[in-house]
């Protein structure tokens, strides 16, 4: 994520809920301080393509996470 993020300018965190946005969902964020909000917001306005969604979800698999709907979910 650190690599799609870097290409496109963008954090892990606005990777990570771009890509819950490009799967359909609506993530529910919070924001602690005006900073944090800013950056959430960063999350919108662009999308990953597919290739990008793919990796990410390929990533998820070979970690294996069980038991949890969302792969970035902790």
């Amino acid at each position: 994520m650190k690599e799609i993020g870097r290409g496109k300018g963008k954090t892990c965190g606005q990777v990570a809920l771009n890509w819950a946005i490009c799967k359909g969902t609506v993530p529910i964020v919070g924001a602690k301080n005006v900073q944090q909000a800013k950056e959430n917001l960063g999350a919108v306005g662009w999308r990953l393509d597919a290739s990008e969604i793919e990796e990410i979800e390929r990533i998820a698999f070979r970690a294996k996470i069980q038991g949890q709907q969302n792969i970035f979910q902790n």
